[in-house]
């Protein structure tokens, strides 16, 4: 695995590429199957139920929040101003930072700040809910299943496929992961614990699958590419991050787009500490705590969609409408806190494990 270049936060360490690249040219785009086989449409049936159960809440106020890693500067992307890294084929290196926040509500102070998490007693906690009906989905990469690929373990994913497009809105985003064996599960935040997250970028298109046109996110998802077409090493918008001592983690990411045919969601796995890749299969037992999905509310997502391109012109769509009501059947029920701050999205969940 090559980890890419740390350097100073704020200043260029751009890793290089890797083979395998798409050129910058703007393609169509495609969106993430629902399931594993098959994609649940708007409003699909339920998955399996045998994932552990999942809390939509959160914890009382803490101190502080997290780092990269310990606070060592992370691997993601942006340029020198704190700008995002483009997707185009490249791999998501750039500016070697940990993201950007204020210790008092999560509002973005700079490229070179660590993202520090809001107080979690505002945030639902300790509530259980069943895993997302639509399970893994196709589209996780584990840090350890491409030889030569660049580092996953980072704060900053933010990115796009297309580098002519529009970068989107930034979203600071801090899960925080709970012991559900805990009676007390407020007072039971579970440390060292992988915590990865993936998600369309603001346009609607996956990282890392398919090649140039196959991804078409305007349009209903036809299996094409499919769970095992990891043809490229685009790595925007995912990664993952450890547990510190409160149980949190946090990304600097882009708010979500959308793929025709499923609700607008951010996908979410838990895993033990040192986990091992399994390739192109649905994760569960052993050191697998937890996969899920998880929305935001409706009106949250139409003000920031219609505040600023990309997503402004793909509220047009006829699906639009059905694709950011975060209803569909058999979902988990999670519902992130989230609000719109100085033109970033800050975005707030818990998660109950069993460990």
């Amino acid at each position: 695995m090559i980890r890419e270049s740390g350097g100073e936060a704020g200043t260029d360490a751009i890793a290089e590429p890797l083979g395998g690249a798409r050129g910058s040219e703007p393609v169509d785009g495609g969106p993430d199957s629902a399931g594993d086989e098959a994609p649940e449409a708007h409003g699909g049936a339920p998955g399996n139920d045998d994932e552990e159960p999942v809390a939509s809440g959160g914890a009382p106020e803490q101190a502080g929040g997290t780092t990269a890693n310990g606070g060592t500067a992370d691997s993601g992307g942006g340029d020198a101003e704190g700008g995002t890294p483009t997707g185009g084929g490249q791999p998501s290196g750039g500016v070697s930072q940990t993201g950007g926040a204020s210790s008092t509500g999560g509002v973005t102070v700079g490229p070179g700040s660590p993202l520090v998490a809001p107080p979690f007693d505002n945030v639902p906690t300790c509530t259980v809910s069943k895993t997302d009906g639509s399970g893994q989905g196709p589209f996780f990469i584990h840090e350890d299943e491409v030889d030569n690929d660049v580092s996953l373990l980072r704060q900053d994913i933010r990115g796009r496929y297309d580098s002519a497009a529009e970068p989107g809105i930034e979203m600071q985003l801090y899960l925080r992961v709970l012991d559900a064996s805990n009676p007390s599960c407020n007072d039971a935040p579970v440390q060292g614990l992988e915590v990865y997250v993936w998600h369309v970028d603001a346009q609607g298109y996956w990282s890392g699958f398919g090649n140039p046109g196959d991804q078409k996110p305007d349009q209903p998802y036809a299996g094409v590419p499919g769970k095992n077409d990891l043809d490229n090493l685009d790595r925007f918008i995912r990664g993952y991050q450890i547990t510190d001592s409160d149980g949190v983690v946090a990304f600097r990411s882009i708010f979500p787009g959308w793929m025709n045919g499923r609700d607008l969601h951010v996908e979410v796995m838990v895993l033990a500490s040192g986990s091992a890749s399994r390739g192109r299969v649905v994760y569960s037992g052993g050191d697998h705590l937890l996969t899920t999905q998880f929305y935001f509310d409706p009106a949250l997502t139409d003000s920031v969609h219609k505040s600023a391109e990309p997503y402004l012109r793909r509220t047009k769509i006829s699906a639009y409408e059905g694709a950011i009501k975060a209803d569909e059947s058999g979902n988990s029920g999670l519902r992130a806190k989230a609000t719109l701050q100085n033109n970033v999205v800050v975005a707030q969940l818990t998660l109950l494990v069993n460990q």
